[in-house]
């Protein structure tokens, strides 16, 4: 059990940080996320069954660990996603991918704009919003899978999922950045 463990912890450890700092933001809390994630995934190896992948067992594992570090820390600021970390650059990172160079000052100010525009507006996501964009935008889940993690159904999934798309986009129509369409007000996605 201890090599198909360790085989495990290798094969995706570094999927599990990413995910963990993306939840987290703080490369320390990320560290303490992956040990207690693995550290559970540890003691229920035998239950694992298989039904899922393995993948998605342990996003669920890290969503739960999660969860219970939030609630142990209340009172201190929740994490926020950036913008920088929806957009994957060659290297496997997340990193907002607007060409600098050769741009006018004009088109840069803009850019600079829109990526503080999309900041805000994922700032103003709430959590059960921002985890699904997560799992289904960022780390390329399935609805099913992301169901999975979030002990949701898969037509649960899909409505936060485009709930929280229609949000992002109203908030860039209003400051004037998408095209306006009718979305869901603030109070829908409570």
């Amino acid at each position: 059990m201890r090599d198909r463990f360790d085989t495990l912890y290798k094969d995706h450890v570094d999927l599990m940080y990413r995910y963990a700092n993306r939840l987290c933001g703080e490369a320390e809390t990320a560290k303490d996320l992956v040990q207690e994630t693995f550290l559970n995934a540890y003691r229920g190896f035998n239950r694992f069954r298989g039904d899922a992948q393995v993948s998605t067992w342990l996003y669920a594992i890290a969503s739960r660990a999660c969860l219970r570090m939030r609630r142990k820390r209340k009172g201190a600021p929740e994490r926020e996603l950036s913008l920088e970390e929806f957009i994957p650059s060659s290297e496997g990172e997340f990193h907002l991918q607007i060409p600098v160079e050769g741009l006018s000052p004009e088109e840069a100010l803009q850019n600079k704009e829109l990526r503080q525009a999309l900041n805000a507006a994922i700032d103003k996501l709430p959590k059960k919003y921002r985890m699904v964009l997560v799992l289904r935008d960022m780390e390329g889940l399935s609805a099913k899978e992301a169901g999975t993690v979030m002990g949701l159904s898969e037509r649960a999934v899909k409505s936060r999922l485009h709930r929280a798309r229609l949000f992002v986009r109203r908030e860039l129509s209003a400051r004037g950045l998408a095209e306006g369409t009718h979305e869901p007000d603030q109070e829908s996605l409570t």
